[in-house]
């Protein structure tokens, strides 16, 4: 099993007031942002030489959220010359914010040259606020994505100049350089929930990752499997199905049981204020989906999937974090891998208000008891 581990990059200033969306220029603190920067190189470097599998980078745009990586091919540019051997991961590219899909491709094909072949090209349809920044209709971000993500992979591949008059993106040429070192192209993931996007996936191949609590991720996951094996004719393995979970990890469980207590249950407090939110946030993300987006989970009309739990036991039993110390978290992983059939694991350390230095602690302690185990999985 491979572990990958999901950058936060979240900016959150010196400051008693609530960071809100979107961010103020104000609120930006040139010394502290550089600082950051600076702290994120070598976190990447330690991560590579701890030996887990992959570093994901994301795309976000004007929130404290992510806020450090809208971006995310840059970011894995500077990572390909600190790095040896981990894979860089895009989790994900939001295609339909990209006007055009031919850079999106050029930029990955050179990073995956400068890393010697290390990409991972994850792509996504994007949230509200991601939305909002590029003022993308919710409804059109759908369709926008699948064209980008067909003229992307042709790019990648075609051996000849072609043509592309789509929808909405118009090339009389195309015919980049470099190509990927990768053949035919980078592996390709995505990480989705909606009915709509788990059929475009199987109908392309695209390996996915679920969250949500394990009944959730066993429904996405078989799903998946089911539309790819009936309507796709082809029938995807572990190789093709990741999990994602929020993670903590400490040497005893005393440690552990404080910091459920004052950092998870408050995680998403510590994320920026609701009161701040956009109300227009709320239009376009109830726009990017219709009736069936999820009928085919149990659990979605609930509402319950989407909290992390109220106490470590409830938070241990749904599974959504992966918490405890060396031998609970071992015990956990190796529970999910076995309900869930996934070749790879992503987690999350960075939550609230730890540092990147305390992260960098539990991924160390991670390293030593933990990984050998779960990569012979």
């Amino acid at each position: 099993m491979q572990v990958w581990i999901r950058q936060g990059m979240a900016y959150r200033p010196k400051s008693d007031r609530p960071t809100p969306f979107p961010v103020p220029g104000w609120m930006w603190d040139p010394s502290l942002g550089q600082s950051l920067y600076d702290q994120r190189i070598r976190y990447m470097r330690r991560i590579d030489e701890l030996g887990f599998d992959g570093l994901i980078f994301t795309e976000h745009h004007y929130g404290p959220n992510g806020g450090l990586t809208p971006s995310p091919n840059l970011m894995m540019a500077a990572a390909s010359q600190v790095t040896e051997r981990v894979k860089l991961i895009t989790m994900g590219i939001i295609l339909a914010l990209h006007g055009h899909p031919v850079r999106v491709a050029e930029e990955l094909a050179m990073v995956d040259n400068l890393s010697h072949g290390r990409v991972v090209a994850g792509f996504i349809s994007g949230n509200a606020e991601a939305h909002y920044a590029y003022n993308m209709p919710g409804a059109e971000g759908r369709a926008r994505h699948r064209e980008a993500f067909d003229l992307l992979r042709r790019a990648w591949t075609e051996e000849n100049p072609f043509e592309w008059h789509g929808e909405f993106f118009d090339y009389d040429c195309v015919s980049i350089l470099p190509r990927p070192v990768q053949r035919p192209h980078p592996e390709v993931w995505t990480a989705s929930g909606s009915a709509e996007s788990i059929e475009f996936s199987a109908s392309r191949h695209i390996n996915l990752v679920a969250s949500g609590p394990i009944q959730q991720v066993r429904e996405t996951l078989a799903y998946y499997q089911r539309y790819a094996q009936d309507e796709c004719s082809w029938t995807p393995t572990s190789a093709n199905l990741g999990m994602s979970r929020e993670f903590f990890m400490a040497p005893h469980m005393d440690e552990v049981r404080d910091v459920v207590e004052n950092v998870i249950l408050r995680d998403r407090a510590d994320a920026y204020d609701p009161a701040f939110e956009i109300p227009a946030l709320h239009e376009l993300e109830k726009g990017k989906y219709t009736e069936r987006s999820y009928d085919f989970l149990s659990a979605a009309r609930s509402g319950r999937d989407r909290r992390g739990g109220r106490s470590l036991e409830d938070i241990c039993e749904r599974g959504i974090y992966i918490v405890g110390d060396p031998d609970a978290v071992t015990e956990q992983i190796i529970h999910q891998h076995d309900e869930l059939g996934t070749e790879v694991l992503v987690i999350r350390p960075e939550m609230g208000h730890l540092s990147l230095d305390q992260s960098l602690e539990m991924l160390e302690l991670f390293a030593r008891e933990v990984l050998p185990v779960v990569q012979k999985l």
